[in-house]
């Protein structure tokens, strides 16, 4: 009987706690300065898919890619803090591993200074701040529709991991320390992140026969020797009436493609990244001893509301990464290779309620390009291109159906087609995104 009453009063807490702040599940409180928000995501999908592999037909899947409980608050207005937990879809196992996703704590000395610590995202581009959740294009920002030859391909940067791995040049997210800054009202944005230093020889050497290698060191790989360190500066022109992201300040540093016209911004940022991933390389084989990443970094996104109802948005941004792997050119002789993206996207909400919601379009266009050689031909490179049409009953949940492509150029088209790959693939898609 006791412990019947307990159960009831656990559900009758959790009741009462639900309705304390409606942006969150629920708030668990202790005062007014110390307090964590609970809250969780939901992603599924129906795509119908491209032949492959394994299917020589069109294919049919239903899955829930991602499932995500989120707790974020304060001990007090010094510290600050959040966890993500995530359960994701595995395709290759069919079942949904669970990870912390990411972890951080917060000292918020003033806004000019702020430092964060853990797991967290790198400051390098608006692509790593990118709440993904909030993409207008389902299909954007991430590798759940981009079908498995094109990851397997890009190895030596895994275009957009939607979990931390190491020497990724891509990674959203690394174990580290920020220091960071809103200066002046949001008219300029400052981070610097010192990251571990994460060195391998895995997928390091495009061959020209085989594909992707691992690469031949003559001593032992020195992983976490030094620091992976990135810089990003961000500025919004706020004495034009656009109001500043305050991703600086927010914990988990997130910045979103869409406000769904809750206000206006305009933000331009440029970041630069600098690690040593590979050392001890065997010199009379690729003619150096290591491999230092350099990357660069120019971004801009606009959300402009007019007439109160049209809310218009434009993003773009390119990424520009040195030294990221090794090829080679001919029998035997190896360079360094870059790797390089460019995006660019846009989206038409209105505003205005339609039913019990918000209808909109948007489109997403990016090319990613590495070095490497294929049968004479150069460059392993593909287009994507997406369209999503979505009807928002909030900024956390939607439904929408959108088609997305993928066409393989140069040296990786050849290569696809030597190995029995499609080279252009088309998955068209429903999605239902809910936030509680």
């Amino acid at each position: 009987m006791m412990k019947k009453k307990f159960q009831l009063l656990g559900l009758a807490g959790i009741f009462i706690l639900s309705f304390v702040v409606p942006l969150f599940g629920f708030q668990v409180k202790i005062d007014r300065d110390t307090f964590v928000n609970i809250a969780t995501k939901t992603r599924t999908f129906y795509l119908n898919e491209d032949k492959d592999k394994t299917h020589n037909y069109r294919s049919n899947r239903i899955q829930v890619s991602k499932v995500r409980i989120t707790g974020k608050g304060q001990i007090n207005k010094f510290v600050q803090f959040y966890e993500i937990f995530d359960t994701y879809y595995d395709r290759k196992t069919n079942e949904n591993p669970s990870s912390l996703e990411e972890a951080g704590v917060q000292f918020s000395f003033c806004p000019e200074f702020v430092v964060k610590f853990g797991k967290i995202r790198v400051p390098f581009s608006r692509h790593n701040f990118t709440a993904r959740h909030l993409s207008p294009v389902m299909s954007g920002n991430g590798d759940s529709f981009l079908p498995d030859q094109f990851k397997t391909i890009l190895k030596a940067i895994k275009p957009y991991p939607g979990r931390y791995k190491a020497s990724d040049p891509f990674k959203k997210t690394d174990l580290g320390i920020v220091i960071a800054g809103y200066i002046d009202n949001g008219l300029f944005k400052y981070y610097l992140g010192f990251f571990n230093e994460d060195r391998s020889i895995s997928n390091k050497v495009w061959t020209l026969a085989r594909g992707w290698a691992n690469a031949t060191t003559v001593e032992s790989v020195k992983d976490k020797k030094g620091f992976e360190y990135d810089i990003r500066i961000e500025f919004t022109p706020t004495f034009l009436g656009f109001k500043s992201e305050k991703t600086p300040l927010y914990v988990a540093m997130r910045e979103a493609q869409t406000y769904l016209g809750k206000f206006d911004t305009f933000t331009i940022g440029v970041g630069y990244h600098h690690e040593k991933h590979l050392n001890g390389l065997n010199t009379a084989t690729y003619g150096m001893s290591s491999l230092t990443r350099h990357g660069w970094d120019a971004d801009f996104s606009l959300e402009k509301t007019f007439a109160q109802k049209y809310i218009t948005g434009l993003e773009a941004g390119y990424m520009n990464f040195h030294n990221t792997h090794l090829y080679e050119t001919a029998p035997n002789i190896y360079k360094k290779g870059d790797s390089w993206t460019w995006y660019l996207g846009g989206h038409l909400i209105y505003g205005k309620k339609m039913g019990m919601g918000y209808p909109g379009i948007a489109f997403r266009y990016e090319y990613i390009e590495i070095d490497g050689k294929y049968h004479n031909e150069n460059n392993l490179a593909y287009d994507r291109y997406g369209i999503c049409f979505d009807y928002w009953f909030s900024r956390g949940t939607r439904i929408a159906v959108g088609i997305d492509f993928v066409n393989a150029k140069d040296a990786l088209k050849k290569y696809l087609k030597a190995n029995h790959y499609k080279y252009a693939t088309a998955t068209w898609y429903m999605g239902v995104f809910t936030k509680f």
